[in-house]
């Protein structure tokens, strides 16, 4: 039912109203093959038609039918739908029929004949009252949205004919409202425009203007004062055009006028402040620009024009878009359109410069009035250095985020609330590791204070050292057994003030759970007092006894020599041997802390004199100086030269020297050196090649270097004998 265009090919949609169906079917089928537009819905009873009447361009309906006949059925048609078009065809032709239907509104009637040329007729009946309707609804439908438009412009439109007073034949619009004549005062000549309404100063000027333009055949556009009806003046901007007939007579102008008198107000006030403006606006250190609602650019500071590269007089004229490459147009325009008057946005863009390159800024938009016009003040700073901050502190943040919640220790972020001489410590974050160890829940925890949080013995516990921290400003140590949900913990940890412009705004603590070390190292404790026990009773109840042997076996020796005395004497050395090594190993396991600047080379000497080297020689040329435990390093250089004596032979060289690829220093011999495969078990307890050895050697000399925080390990020497390398020494230089 809807109007539309009246185009050829636009559908008709007929609805056949028949009570006879096969001749129903058959109108439709010759209609539909006349008419390509038209489309046949055919229905057999009236009460059939009024439900489809909605999708209806035209009704063609029989006469002579059982619930109504035509003439009814146009009645009620009628009530619902005053204007479709309804055509009567019907086979009972009678001029009372006709005059009937014709009072009844009928649009078209048309007597049903034999043979095929009646739906030719019918088609060309049914299309001419369609379009007609057509063309009715949409004169109807322009001739609103006319007067809709007059009536919400803002000012008047006119026609007049081309004569100096300006005679008005139509006057449309706000003309009352402008000038405080009525319209038709206009239009009946009471009120003459050129006479009684343009200030007579400005008359002379209207009429050559007005006149060049018609001759060009353009528009023209003047302004000028007008005398309203109760005496006030106004400014009034004018815009209009001469209009011809085919043969190009001029017939009358039309156009529109408009009160401009604010406008020109606004824009003396713009001008006398523009001076003020004009001084910030070019020596502002930021970017600015002003654009108008379209985004031309028609002013540009030097910083803008620096910044991109740009003289002023390339950039005023081009699009804001030519410079912001990356904003969505039509967003910002919707948002432009949006802004009243000094109404702020911001937003951020990335420009781009003459020579391609890009950087990114922030906007700041406001909205001006300017001459009446709208435009847009913008205001850019680049915001590179800013925007690699805030990527570095989102880096930053997720480096914080990954190793809050991975770190094996527990942390603690608290927040610092101070209420007057009253301080609050509220729990922001809990990392799982501290959870695992403690029972707290992050979740539940966070947002409360520790009064909130704990029961009276763990709030005692936290708040301690909490406020310790807060009070001191500097980092708190501690290890203490806290009754957490999970059980009693032994929590070794530090806590850590977070100082902003001088104030304590948060603590942070790194805790960890050390009881089951406290457990191993009592244990520790008690294996090493067992152990210095059994180094007693070695010093005191083993080796006594064995100096008396001894003893007697040197007695023994001077009154009878034999092979078996002399076999005794070896067991008695290899014994000392073996109490000294244990002796020696006994106290290794503890760390070397009593570290002083010791030369190595002399040490060596010391070490090599205490040994029994036979006809062997010592190459000491290291020219290190290491920190080092004094005793422990002798004992070390000790032992490796006793190994490399024992396996090298009586004459063999022993070198000291100073590593090239590492901090240390190694221990080299010329003897048959250690396989392979014998390297990784030399320093296990007990391991050794050599007759009537301990085994123990080798073993302290781990033992020592790892006293100090040392690695050793075994190589071959250049050679050919064995070389152990210790690194990780600090050397001192």
């Amino acid at each position: 039912m809807d109007a539309g265009t009246t185009g050829a090919d636009e559908p008709i949609r007929v609805l056949h109203v028949d009570d006879d169906e096969s001749f129903g079917e058959l109108a439709g089928t010759y209609l539909e093959r006349v008419d390509d537009a038209i489309d046949v819905a055919t229905v057999t009873t009236t009460t059939a038609a009024l439900d489809r009447l909605d999708d209806a361009d035209c009704v063609v309906s029989d006469y002579d039918m059982p619930a109504q006949n035509g003439i009814e059925f146009l009645e009620t048609v009628r009530e619902r739908y005053p204007d479709l078009p309804f055509v009567l065809f019907t086979g009972k032709g009678s001029e009372e029929i006709a005059s009937e239907a014709i009072s009844a509104g009928v649009t078209d009637y048309l007597q049903k004949e034999a043979g095929t040329e009646q739906y030719t007729v019918l088609a060309n009946r049914v299309r001419n009252a369609v379009e007609r309707r057509r063309s009715e609804r949409a004169l109807a439908e322009r001739n609103r949205r006319l007067s809709t438009l007059i009536s919400n412009l803002p000012g008047m439109v006119y026609r007049c004919r081309n004569e100096p007073e300006w005679p008005m034949e139509f006057v449309g619009g706000e003309c009352e409202r402008l000038t405080g004549h009525t319209a038709d005062a206009l239009e009946a000549g009471d009120v003459v425009w050129g006479d009684d309404v343009i200030h007579p100063e400005d008359s002379g000027e209207m009429w050559p203007t007005v006149q060049a333009a018609i001759d060009g055949g353009e528009p023209f556009e003047v302004t000028y004062r007008i005398r309203t009806r109760n005496g006030n003046t106004k400014h009034v901007w004018e815009r209009g055009r001469g209009i011809t007939d085919a043969d190009g007579d001029l017939h009358a102008i039309e156009g529109f006028i408009t009160d401009v008198t604010q406008q020109r107000e606004r824009r003396r006030r713009l001008e006398r402040a523009s001076e003020r403006f004009e001084a910030l606006f070019e020596h502002s250190p930021d970017m600015v620009n002003i654009h108008d609602a379209e985004g031309t650019i028609v002013d540009a500071n030097q910083r803008f024009c620096e910044e991109l590269g740009y003289s002023p007089e390339a950039l005023v004229g081009k699009s804001v878009w030519d410079v912001d490459t990356t904003t969505d147009r039509e967003a910002v325009l919707a948002m432009e359109a949006g802004m009243d008057r000094g109404d702020l946005r911001r937003f951020e863009a990335e420009f781009e410069r003459a020579d391609g390159s890009t950087f990114p800024v922030e906007v700041h938009l406001t909205q001006l009035e300017v001459g009446g016009e709208r435009q847009f003040l913008a205001i850019s700073r680049d915001v590179s250095a800013r925007e690699e901050r805030e990527a570095e502190l989102r880096r930053l943040k997720r480096q914080y985020e990954t190793v809050f919640e991975n770190a094996q220790d527990g942390l603690v972020l608290l927040e610092v609330r101070e209420d007057g001489d009253d301080v609050e410590f509220v729990y922001r974050q809990l990392n799982p590791a501290h959870e695992a160890m403690s029972g707290l829940d992050a979740d539940e925890l966070r947002g409360q204070t520790e009064a909130e949080a704990f029961d009276e013995s763990l709030r005692g516990q936290t708040a301690a050292y909490h406020r310790e921290c807060y009070e001191r400003r500097e980092p708190v140590e501690f290890e203490e057994t806290f009754e957490f949900p999970a059980g009693d913990v032994v929590v070794s940890g530090t806590i850590s003030p977070v100082v902003v412009d001088g104030e304590v705004t948060h603590l942070v603590a790194v805790t960890r759970d050390v009881t089951e070390f406290k457990e191993r190292e009592r244990a520790l404790r008690r294996e090493r007092d067992r152990l210095d026990e059994f180094a007693d009773i070695l010093s005191h109840d083993l080796r006594n006894p064995l100096n008396v042997a001894t003893g007697n076996l040197e007695v023994a020796r001077e009154h009878r020599d034999s092979d078996r005395l002399e076999a005794v004497a070896d067991a008695h050395d290899r014994m000392r041997t073996l109490v000294d090594d244990v002796l020696t190993l006994a106290p290794q396991g503890r760390t070397a802390t009593d570290l002083d600047s010791i030369a190595l080379d002399p040490a060596a000497e010391r070490a090599w004199a205490t040994v029994e080297t036979e006809d062997a020689s010592l190459v000491a040329e290291s020219s290190l100086t290491v920190r080092a435990d004094d005793g422990r390093l002798g004992r070390l250089l000790e032992n490796l030269f006793r190994n490399s004596v024992e396996h090298g032979g009586s004459d063999a060289t022993v070198r000291v020297g100073a590593l090239e690829d590492a901090d240390g220093f190694y221990v080299a011999d010329d003897g048959p050196g250690i396989s392979e495969g014998d390297r990784e078990r030399v320093f296990e307890y007990g391991y050794s090649t050599a007759a009537g050895g301990t085994g123990l050697g080798l073993s302290i000399v781990a033992e020592l270097a790892d006293a100090h925080g040392w690695d050793v390990a075994v190589t071959g020497s250049d050679a050919g004998g064995a070389r152990f390398d210790v690194k990780g020494v600090e050397l001192v230089e």
